[in-house]
């Protein structure tokens, strides 16, 4: 894939999520002026452009470099990256149904429970996955595979949550 190819696949890709959360009724972000949620204000948390999160999507990109560069290794970067970008596209889109949402089972009156992500959160987490594939792309498998779990470690541990940890509430809370 050429990097205009990749260019255009990236823009297109972003366009349809943006109309996406246009049609869910998405706000652009909380409203708050705040750029980042911080742990003990979760009711920010996938409405700030930034929160604790976003560090889960940074590792999926680095995670889903690797596995592409060992599948496809002729591949340039750029289409790596919009490969990556695609991905998380579609997680985005999935994540935020209302059915997917509901999956979460918060009560509807908590103030706390998650309602979906706003615009800019989702704009900032496949952001933030296409860099963690451009950082990983270049870097030895051992280093990225040390970030990645250190990563899922603290966020284990600043948190209470991650992907394993989120990966066992799933499957646990399955029929």
């Amino acid at each position: 894939m050429s990097r205009r190819v990749a260019v255009i696949v990236i823009v297109a890709a972003t366009l349809l999520k943006l109309a996406f959360f246009v049609v869910l009724d998405r706000p652009w972000g909380c409203g708050c002026g705040q750029i980042w949620a911080m742990p003990d204000n979760p009711a920010l948390n996938s409405r700030v452009m930034l929160d604790p999160y976003t560090l889960m999507h940074l590792v999926t990109g680095a995670l889903l470099v690797l596995l592409l560069t060992r599948l496809r290794p002729r591949w340039s970067l750029w289409a790596l990256v919009a490969t990556v970008v695609i991905s998380s596209t579609v997680w985005e889109l999935v994540e935020n149904l209302p059915a997917s949402i509901d999956l979460f089972g918060y009560d509807p009156g908590d103030p706390l429970a998650y309602r979906g992500d706003s615009r800019l959160n989702a704009l900032a987490d496949t952001a933030a996955a296409a860099l963690g594939a451009v950082l990983a792309r270049p870097l030895p498998l051992w280093l990225v595979l040390a970030a990645v779990a250190a990563i899922e470690l603290g966020l284990s541990l600043w948190i209470g949550d991650g992907f394993v940890i989120a990966t066992l509430r799933a499957v646990l809370a399955l029929p």
